[in-house]
């Protein structure tokens, strides 16, 4: 028999979490969106939540088992109250998933209870200012030395860059060329060699969004995260994971929008009446409802298609490129039906429009994931 339900653990678990994010994140996320600083409270609340070790070995803190579906049950809950704390299991899965996998004993044991305990954040380093998308273009080369690698090149947009105290920095070897040769790094970013520059942009503050340059930076062996030569691949198995929790955080703020909208449509008054008695504000409402519950299925359907251990490539881009639209449209229709009250920094409803819309282009655009799912459709023809 087909369930959506939620197993009685998760749904507590969302319950849970759902009204640590009304109580607590909601009253201080404007206040914490406005600034360009890492929101280290927010952030060690939710470790002691347990929500940072969702998936990640018990020795080290974690939940144990890979538990993709409670980590988006998570990611969505937490972001009804504030998108960017909520960031904070997505960035998680991503990297520390990779690091408990591939990773070392010398990284792992280092940085993998610290980054469960809410002490540290990592980032991780993959676009370029030559190609974003284009990995196969990457310049940063990672040159073999005694000991160890040096790692020369620049990359942008990278989250966290000026909070990470560790960064998954992917590098290619002189010489080769397309994805061969490409190579994962665990690289401390208080090494010698390593500089930070924050990118101001239009939402998202708390990310502390940013360029790391490193410039001859000298690399343990023991450093090397998966197989040298195979870190794109590796790479694109965990955003497999992180595209579809990224929609769902989107989808937790727009619903949060919407509901925000449909108290104030029952309680304004205009003309006499309430203005959710004219179809003209009650319709569009009911049209964003609708999108925002057929794509958070979309991307639970892709983690649950990750746990049961099934391919889920074009499930994950599916669900990347459609629901950060419909949030964003979600949120617009919210904001419209507050009128100029709603463009005012008074509400949430502008400041998550802003937030939200960096995920548009985050971890691949719209055309990006078109493409991956075109190429799963027609085979590589689509790819050229």
């Amino acid at each position: 028999m087909l369930s959506f339900a939620f197993s009685p653990e998760q749904e507590d678990f969302r319950l849970q979490l759902r009204k640590f994010a009304t109580a607590e994140l909601t009253p201080h996320y404007i206040e914490r969106a406005a600034r360009p600083e890492f929101s280290w409270e927010a952030h060690r609340q939710l470790a002691g939540l347990g929500v940072l070790g969702i998936g990640l070995p018990e020795k080290y803190g974690g939940s144990g088992e890979l538990d993709p579906v409670t980590l988006g049950i998570a990611t969505e809950a937490l972001a009804y109250g504030d998108v960017n704390v909520a960031s904070a299991p997505v960035l998680s899965g991503l990297v520390a998933s990779q690091l408990a996998e591939n990773g070392q004993a010398a990284v792992v044991d280092r940085w993998l209870p610290q980054l469960v305990a809410g002490e540290a954040v990592a980032a991780i380093a993959v676009t370029e200012p030559s190609g974003g998308s284009d990995v196969s273009g990457m310049r940063t080369e990672a040159r073999r030395v005694p000991g160890g690698w040096r790692i020369s090149g620049e990359k942008i947009a990278i989250t966290l860059a000026t909070a990470a105290a560790v960064a998954l920095v992917y590098a290619r070897e002189p010489g080769s060329e397309g994805y061969r040769g490409i190579s994962c790094f665990a690289v401390p970013l208080d090494a010698d060699g390593v500089t930070r520059t924050h990118t101001p942009g239009m939402g998202a503050l708390p990310l502390c969004w940013g360029q790391l340059s490193f410039e001859d930076v000298f690399v343990p062996g023991d450093h090397l995260v998966g197989e040298p030569g195979r870190g794109f691949a590796a790479a694109m198995e965990h955003f497999d994971f992180s595209r579809p929790a990224l929609g769902l955080l989107c989808l937790g703020a727009a619903q949060a929008s919407i509901d925000e909208a449909c108290a104030w449509a029952v309680q304004r008054e205009a003309f006499g009446r309430p203005l959710a008695a004219f179809q003209g504000v009650s319709f569009p409402l009911a049209e964003q409802a609708t999108y925002l519950e057929a794509a958070r299925w979309l991307c639970y359907r892709s983690l649950w298609t990750r746990e049961a251990g099934e391919k889920h490539t074009q499930y994950a881009a599916m669900s990347k490129w459609w629901p950060p639209i419909v949030a964003k449209d979600a949120i617009e229709t919210a904001l419209v039906t507050f009128g100029n009250l709603g463009y005012s920094t008074e509400l949430p409803l502008q400041q998550r429009y802003r937030d939200v819309a960096s995920y548009l282009i985050a971890d691949g655009t719209a055309g990006i994931q078109k493409r991956i799912i075109a190429t799963a459709m027609l085979g590589k023809v689509a790819a050229s």
